[in-house]
This record gives structure tokens, sequence and C-alpha cells, in this order.
């Protein structure tokens, strides 16, 4: 069956951001209602995969509400993220979204710390750092 993962995650955007990946970004969220006009071309987004709602998903296995959004800073005019959601991590949907976003993750430093991960059944997170 699988279990259910946790993502908690937060990250600016670099300022370069395509404007199809901030589309992609709020359509995920819940954000924009209409489906976005082009798909980046990466694994998470292959036929058949849960990418549209997966930063929709709750469950009741952890005490967190699922709450996912992304906010134009009008000072900065960067992008930031906010993510918190459950899914089962069937076909490592988790990972290949971190692996999308990464190259457009403002770093702060070498090793930039941007949330965690868990399974319902783990103790300790799985840090995430990009």
């Amino acid at each position: 069956m699988g279990m259910y993962t946790e993502l908690v995650c937060a990250f600016a955007l670099i300022e370069e951001t395509p404007n199809c990946i901030i589309e992609t970004l709020e359509f995920m969220s819940g954000q924009r209602d209409e489906h976005p006009s082009e798909l980046p071309e990466h694994q998470l987004f292959l036929e058949g995969s849960r990418w549209a709602w997966m930063l929709q998903s709750d469950s009741y296995y952890f005490d967190g509400k699922t709450h996912s959004e992304i906010v134009r800073d009008t000072l900065e005019g960067r992008y930031y993220a906010t993510i918190r959601c459950n899914l089962k991590n069937y076909n490592n949907e988790i990972e290949n979204f971190i692996e999308w976003i990464s190259p457009f993750i403002y770093k702060r430093d070498e090793n930039s710390f941007i949330g965690y991960k868990r399974n319902e059944d783990d103790k300790v997170p799985e840090l995430i750092f990009v």
C-alpha cells in the first residue's frame, strides 16, 4: 500500500525563475485553477503521475494541516514558497519535486536547508538541503 510521507519546506525562488515554473507551483498549490500552459520536462510530470495535487494532499497521520502557497514579495519581487503536505509517496513524487524545483531555489549558502520529509512511522525526519 505505501506509507504516508509528510513534506514541510519553505524556500525563495531565484529572480530568473521562468513564469511556467511559477504557474505550475500555483496550480499545484491550488492557487490557480487553469492547468499550466506549458509543463516542465521532468520525471515529476510524466503521464499518470500525481503531481497536480500533491501539494494539496492531506491525511490524518500528521498533526499539521496541509497548507501550500506561492507568494510574491512586492518589495523584493521574489517569489516565496511555503509547503506543508503529506501523501503516499508511491512514485517518489516528493524526491522528484525537490529535484525539479532545486535549480530555481535561491541558495543562501552552499548547502541551504529548506525543510524535511518523514514517513508516518519515522521518529526523526530526514532534513532536506539543496
